[in-house]
């Protein structure tokens, strides 16, 4: 359950976003998307620091750029989406509760030209933080074993272990997707993660029925254009 302190991000996120430093790098960000048909990202930090602006690719940005450039400490993490409109995807769901920053996350939409910042709650990421770099720890120690591997039995073995261990973390990640989506749209029958070519239905009614509120353990700010 969202705290009152987390829901008075709510309330401040928009006009943070509108201070000169940060909407100045907001509109390099928007020229960038619309110029090269990449996400991109950057972040303010706690201590007020704005990062620079790092280049993705046309479906993801990497969030833990951000995050080494702050110290582990964002306040905000802003990102773009070239082909969508301004609400959060599944993914970036997860990347909220896997690099948390204090006060949101934001994308832009280039289709839409507008923000949507959103957060999830304190309550939710240190649910399920620990559990994500837990799972991530043993993959990279499994990725190790088999990169030392001595002969092909040996490296098959451990290949298997590295692919049921890979399915763990996928499915983690599906709870998690399912918990903080079924706050939002109660009623969805169909989640899936990762993404699939064909969506899901989280993919369909976002364009359809986009909602904006507080939802028990995730708010979503409609910010307009900014």
């Amino acid at each position: 359950m969202l705290s009152s302190n987390e829901l008075s991000y709510e309330q401040e996120v928009c006009n943070i976003l509108k201070e000169t430093a940060i909407n100045q790098k907001l509109e390099e960000l928007k020229e960038n998307t619309r110029a090269n048909g990449n996400e991109y990202i950057f972040g303010v930090c706690n201590d007020g620091n704005i990062t620079r602006i790092f280049p993705g690719s046309k479906t993801s940005a990497d969030a833990s750029s951000v995050e080494d450039r702050c110290n582990g400490h964002p306040d905000l993490i802003i990102h773009s989406h070239p082909g969508g409109t301004a609400y959060p995807s599944k993914g970036d769901f997860i990347s909220d509760i896997a690099i948390p920053p204090r006060i949101a996350n934001c994308v832009y939409g280039v289709k839409d030209d507008k923000i949507t910042c959103y957060r999830t709650s304190d309550e939710l990421r240190n649910k399920y933080r620990p559990l994500i770099e837990k799972s991530l720890k043993k993959l990279r120690g499994k990725y190790i074993k088999i990169e030392n591997a001595i002969d092909l039995e040996e490296e098959h073995r451990l290949k298997e272990e590295y692919e049921n261990e890979y399915n763990k973390y996928k499915a983690l990640l599906t709870n998690i997707v399912e918990e903080v989506v079924l706050n939002i749209y109660p009623n969805l029958k169909s989640i899936k993660y990762p993404y699939g070519n064909e969506g899901d239905d989280y993919d369909k009614i976002i364009r359809e029925e986009p909602r904006f509120g507080n939802f028990s353990d995730v708010w979503v700010k409609d910010c307009g254009k900014i």
